[in-house]
């Protein structure tokens, strides 16, 4: 944990590299420079990639979806599959497919980063960078709950297989009502930890004052201003590049 960069530079990383991810609509060349800064980045801090393309998988489908959605209705470029008068697949269709690809790839990466640190430490960055208070224990609470609820909606599922219930072989009308038989207790569990966690803020007099100290802080260190100092002079220029239209490749 000391070899990596305050988490507070990994926020201002990923603030960059999404907001120029949307802002970017054509050029592959500027997607492929931000996919490289990041992973740069990724490696540096030690991120689990064998996680990140397990994830990264399940992109191809979307990288057909919307190729061919953006052909059918919105064609560009040259067709290269035409089926009744319709062209199903364009050269256009497939350059917003692989735009979207690597925006899901860039999002999933910079979402990978903050998994190398503890919830503790993203929470004292988020305070430290003037984000109110609740505001950061709301997201730390959601990052504490949600795999709680995954882990529970995947034991009932388990709990089915082991009686012989094969999902897979259902029906769509069968599967849709089995999963919200399923949802419903998991539902009715975490308003149940809801409840008991607002009764243990109210006993432990959350927000009983406006500030809040903490024994544990962030100081960055020289290393971090470097990054930072990086992460700006990157930011200037793809934000020239973009203004002036420069064309790369």
């Amino acid at each position: 944990m000391a070899k990596r960069p305050d988490p507070r530079v990994v926020f201002a990383l990923t603030l960059i590299l999404s907001s120029f991810a949307v802002i970017i609509r054509q050029s592959i060349w500027l997607m492929l420079i931000q996919i490289v800064v990041v992973l740069i980045f990724a490696i540096a801090i030690g991120v689990n990639f064998p996680m990140i393309f397990k994830r990264l998988k399940r992109l191809w489908q979307a990288l057909i979806v919307v190729s061919i959605m953006r052909s059918i209705f919105m064609p560009s470029g040259h067709i290269l599959l035409l089926i009744s008068g319709v062209p199903l697949l364009t050269v256009g269709g497939i350059e917003i497919g692989i735009l979207v690809l690597l925006r899901l790839a860039l999002f999933i990466i910079c979402g990978a980063m903050f998994t190398c640190y503890t919830v503790r430490s993203l929470i004292q960055g988020m305070v430290q960078v003037k984000m109110p208070y609740e505001v950061a224990y709301m997201i730390s609470v959601g990052v504490r709950f949600v795999p709680k609820l995954a882990e529970e909606l995947k034991d009932s599922l388990t709990a089915l297989q082991l009686r012989g219930v094969v999902i897979e072989e259902l029906k769509l009308k069968k599967k849709l009502s089995l999963y919200t038989y399923l949802i419903l207790p998991v539902i009715v569990s975490s308003m149940q930890n809801a409840k008991e966690l607002a009764m243990s803020m109210e006993m432990r007099a959350f927000r009983a004052y406006r500030q809040r100290t903490s024994f544990f802080t962030l100081k960055f260190k020289k290393s971090d201003y470097v990054l930072l100092g990086s992460i700006f002079a990157y930011t200037i220029v793809m934000a020239l590049i973009l203004i002036m239209g420069v064309t790369i490749f």
